[in-house]
């Protein structure tokens, strides 16, 4: 049996919703509200979210994260870099910065928030995989929402890069 998961503003169920909606714990009309209030409520929402999730820019810089995606990396300061940096992809510091190498033409997690920027068409667990530096690769999908001037991003890890 599935749990029962209930929108994050007004609770109504979104058992029956779609993946945008299940995965965001919001409503169309709670998330839209939630996603114009730049400062107020969306802190706390977006760490109310059970997986690592950020407003990016176009350029693919963080603008908000919650505490799943500031965990990501080490140094917990990710307001400001690039995705792949968060990430710890190993081509950025090898090859050059994140977003600016022959890498990351291929990498699909950058084309899912291009695609969505430019066509204002969210992505829907979109698989992804990649090189850390650390691990041998990192396995994901990727769900995308535009947001006024930002997009947002969500990362599934599948169970075995989890770590505890």
């Amino acid at each position: 049996m599935m749990n029962q998961i209930f929108c994050y503003g007004c609770r109504l169920s979104l058992e029956h919703s779609d993946h945008l909606r299940r995965v965001t714990r919001a409503c169309e009309s709670c998330f839209n509200s939630l996603m114009s209030s730049r400062s107020g409520e969306l802190p706390d929402y977006l760490d109310a979210l059970p997986h690592p999730a950020a407003l990016v820019k176009p350029d693919h810089t963080v603008l908000f994260a919650n505490g799943h995606f500031r965990r990501l990396q080490e140094q917990r300061t990710v307001i400001g870099r690039q995705v792949g940096d968060v990430l710890e992809c190993m081509y950025a510091p090898i090859l050059g910065r994140c977003g600016e190498t022959v890498a990351c033409i291929l990498c699909s997690l950058r084309r899912a928030v291009e695609r969505t920027w430019l066509t204002g068409e969210g992505q829907r667990e979109i698989p992804v995989s990649y090189p850390h530096k650390a691990a041998a690769r990192k396995t994901m999908t990727v769900t995308t929402e535009r947001v006024g001037d930002a997009v947002l991003l969500i990362l599934e890890y599948t169970s075995q890069n989890v770590s505890s």
